[in-house]
């Protein structure tokens, strides 16, 4: 099922040794990937993973709530919303997000994504 696949691809890219691994950012970020980032930074997909890269670890990513929207045989948006976790369980900086994932030779790709502050929202009992 695409959602179950996509979601995990978009949590994988949550994943502290991920965001530290250039081939497989390479492999799940889209050539001409984008991003409108939460703080409204504009990312390309050099610069973008050039940030991950210097990224010190930081607070767990919890992510919920996933809808798919198929936009064509080879393109799906994927919405849900965010949070970092900290190690007592509390959520901070709640987030909307957007990827577009593109079908290419490589497999599923992000090519766009986007983070929104959104205001607090109750954490899902189900995990992710």
């Amino acid at each position: 099922m695409l959602l179950e696949l996509l979601r995990a691809q978009e949590i994988e890219l949550h994943q502290a040794a991920v965001r530290h691994d250039p081939a497989r950012l390479q492999a799940l970020l889209h050539p001409a990937f984008e991003e409108f980032g939460r703080s409204g930074t504009v990312y390309s997909r050099d610069s973008i993973v050039a940030a991950l890269l210097a990224e010190s670890e930081g607070p767990a990513i919890w992510s919920q709530d996933y809808a798919l929207t198929p936009l064509g045989d080879a393109l799906a948006q994927l919405t849900y919303r965010s949070a970092n976790l900290d190690a007592s369980g509390r959520l901070s900086r709640f987030t909307l997000r957007s990827s577009l994932w593109q079908h290419t030779a490589a497999g599923w790709q992000m090519r766009f994504h986007q983070g929104t502050p959104t205001r607090r929202f109750a954490k899902a009992k189900h995990l992710r």
